[in-house]
């Protein structure tokens, strides 16, 4: 089996609420490595310092509603999932959240966490398909450049 495939997915959980929180890490942690942070901002910092697979954002927070928040880690940590959760979505911010945000999955609140474990594995999995393939892609344009330096050789000799 590839070493990709047997890594624990590293979860990043944004939301405001302390008890969320809790919950959520109570409920996933078996399962995922999880961070959590409470402000958009302590999510940024985690990002710029820990390895994260995917991030779920709630949308309703006061500093920064989570859709922004996902648009901004789409600019810059574009290979790390997004998923929104929100307890009230309207169809014009669930669109906002998919063509902004660049989310994968979007979750309502409160969570069936046997249902939600199974979103993060899908999501993981796209996540890990969409890496491996853009390494394989390296490597290919890798081998195009040693072929054409091969070729140009042979044919000044």
């Amino acid at each position: 089996m590839n070493a990709m495939n047997t890594k624990r997915t590293t979860l990043l959980y944004l939301d405001t609420n302390k008890a969320a929180l809790e919950a959520f890490d109570h409920n996933m942690n078996t399962h995922f490595d999880v961070l959590l942070a409470a402000t958009p901002i302590d999510a940024y910092n985690v990002l710029r310092e820990e390895h994260v697979d995917l991030v779920i954002s709630t949308k309703e927070m006061p500093e920064m509603d989570g859709i922004a928040f996902l648009e901004a880690i789409a600019k810059d940590f574009p290979k790390v999932g997004r998923i929104l959760c929100s307890e009230d979505g309207s169809w014009e911010d669930m669109i906002a959240a998919v063509n902004r945000g660049k989310v994968s999955k979007i979750l309502r609140r409160p969570f069936n966490y046997s249902e939600i474990k199974q979103n993060i594995q899908d999501a993981a999995s796209q996540i890990m398909a969409s890496l491996e393939k853009d390494h394989l892609l390296e490597q290919l344009e890798r081998q195009n450049q040693q072929f054409e330096f091969i070729l140009r050789q042979r044919l000044l000799s």
